[in-house]
Parts: structure tokens; sequence; C-alpha cells
């Protein structure tokens, strides 16, 4: 089973899950780092620009179904929605989380305030608030459209604690 954990960057996605799949003996991925391995080179700035979508999609679902074969359980963090090279919002297919079959969503939030001083600490300091805001809502609305779509889990968690993470993990990936 592959649980997609979702949210816009900054927001705590692979602080959370990387602990919480050692945790629980499941193995944890970035979307990024699988594109980047099946790839050979990454498409995307600092800024978080991408460039090659269709491409890095293919290449992710390609990963995916690769390690999909040795029956682990996937803690696998990623987005919806992307900030392409021209800084327009895209919207990723749905038929690509359907490709990837995956088989809950976990959607982190945060405080917007707190992605951006994140994201700056980190040296990207190429969001407006209005953005990010603007990004969180159209990933969040993405989101719930997929997982209705795909008759899935979808749980939406606001800056939870580590113990709240895993507790909602442990509880989607028994079902």
């Amino acid at each position: 089973m592959i649980v997609f954990v979702a949210g816009i960057h900054g927001v705590g996605k692979t602080f959370l899950a990387a602990p919480a799949a050692k945790q629980l003996g499941i193995r944890h991925v970035t979307a990024s780092q699988l594109i980047r391995e099946e790839r050979g080179l990454q498409s995307w700035c600092a800024d978080k620009r991408v460039s090659g979508v269709d491409e890095n999609q293919a290449a992710l679902i390609s990963a995916a179904n690769r390690l999909r074969s040795t029956n682990q359980k996937l803690l696998l963090d990623g987005h919806f929605v992307l900030r392409v090279t021209n800084g327009e919002f895209n919207e990723i297919d749905t038929q690509v989380f359907r490709d990837l079959q995956i088989g809950a969503v976990l959607l982190i939030e945060a405080e917007l305030d707190t992605v951006i001083e994140r994201l700056r600490i980190r040296g990207d300091a190429s969001w407006t608030l209005s953005e990010l805001r603007t990004l969180a809502r159209r990933e969040e609305a993405h989101a719930r459209r997929v997982s209705s779509a795909l008759g899935i889990t979808y749980r939406n968690l606001f800056s939870p604690s580590e113990r709240e993470f895993v507790d909602t993990v442990r509880l989607v990936i028994r079902n």
C-alpha cells in the first residue's frame, strides 16, 4: 500500500513522514527523490518551478511500480499541484495517482507564515504569502477531488504532532 503524504512545500511532509516510517517499520521516499533516481536528473530549481511535468510523473509511476513489487508499505510524500516554470500552478492529473495505486491520502497543512519562514531558511524567498495561500487552497481541493475519484481514504492534518501523524498513518495502513 502507498500512503501519499501531500501538502505544499515547507509544511513538514518529510519532517513527519521519515521518522514515522522508521517507527512503523515501513519505507519513506519523496516523489522528487524517486523522479531524480528514475530520470537521472532533476527538473526543478530551488524556487520549486518544475519543467518536464509529464516526464516526471511517468518516472514517478515507473519507480513506484518497482517499489510496489517488493510488497512494502510505503509513505510517499509529494504534491497534487506543482509550480511550473512560468510560475503558474499545474494540477497533476488524477490518472497519475490512479497509476501510482495510492491507497490513502494524508494532506498536511500549516500556518502560512510558518511555511514561508521555513522556505526562506531553505534559501527559497521566491514565494509571496498570496501565492502560498493560492497553492495551499488548490492543493487541498485537488487532494480531495483525487481521493474522491479514487474512492480512497483522505485525512487532513493541520500541523500535526509526530504522535498524531504516526497514529494516523497506523490507522490508514490497517484499513
